[in-house]
């Protein structure tokens, strides 16, 4: 058995707590070990048009080197889309969206060595603050890391994500794999403190077209194959002085259908590494 801290039980009730009433959107995260972090951040996005501001709580609870949960939070408080018409004269469109909760992802990540390990998730539905990815996922996705020092560490994963039915509907299963590295020049380890920069890259691929089977079997198929991918780059600063680190963070994403709908997303964020 192992005992858990004072601290990281309170962490993870709090944690438990936001599992069970809210709701996030996916981000994109270097491949890691099991750690327990938590991360407040302030998102600004441009997705097909639409202008949006969320709020992020992104956590990860380690109950040992081998095993941690995580989770994934955020919810959108304003969204805002500008449109010019031309009927039979120019009309200027403006639409402020529903806002609410986005998307929630709830994941186990398994290490049994130091350096290979797998991570499993759920995609819940969506609250009323997403206009995408309207389905429940389950993922699964192989991992490997590599400390190629002390300030260095690399990673590596493949993933294969599966989707479940919802009004006749059926989206497509997806392959993927991404690399990653987190990098802690000038950092001192002894009393954490320091830069720390990171960066993702995501590729994505429909690997079946997804079926509407409200119609006749011959006409089911959406034609929606596609290839996407996603990249982030994060820089940080952790303070010996203050319990948070300071960062921002830019993520960029193209697709189609059902993938990664082109977009850019800036970020503010603190984040606090138990």
């Amino acid at each position: 058995m192992v005992k858990l801290p004072a601290k990281v039980k309170k962490f993870g009730c709090a944690i438990l707590f936001a599992y069970a009433s809210s709701f996030a959107t996916e981000v994109v995260r270097p491949v890691t070990t099991p750690h327990t972090s938590v991360t407040l951040g302030g998102i600004v996005e441009l997705r097909d048009d639409v202008y949006s501001g969320d709020a992020r709580l992104s956590t990860e609870l380690a109950f040992c080197k081998c095993l941690s949960i995580y989770s994934d939070i955020a919810y959108r408080f304003a969204s805002y889309q500008y449109e010019v018409a031309n009927f039979e004269q120019q009309h200027e469109i403006v639409d402020l969206r529903v806002n609410g909760f986005n998307e929630s992802y709830l994941g186990v990540k398994i290490f049994p060595s130091d350096y290979v390990g797998v991570s499993a998730n759920f995609r819940f539905a969506p609250g009323e603050g997403s206009q995408k990815d309207r389905f429940q996922r389950v993922a699964v996705e192989p991992m490997a890391v590599y400390p190629f020092s002390k300030y260095l560490l690399l990673g590596a994963a493949l993933g294969y994500y599966t989707f479940i039915e919802k009004d006749h509907y059926l989206p497509g299963d997806e392959i993927g794999g991404q690399t990653s590295f987190v990098w802690k020049p000038f950092f001192r380890l002894e009393n954490p403190r320091g830069l720390q920069i990171s960066y993702v890259f995501l590729l994505r691929h429909r690997v079946n077209e997804s079926k509407n089977k409200n119609l006749l079997p011959r006409y089911q198929k959406m034609d929606d194959l596609y290839w996407g991918f996603r990249m982030r780059g994060e820089i940080a600063y952790f303070f010996q002085s203050l319990p948070f680190g300071y960062g921002f963070g830019y993520e960029m994403n193209r697709g189609t259908l059902f993938g990664f709908e082109t977009g850019h997303r800036i970020e503010f964020f603190a984040r606090y590494d138990f």
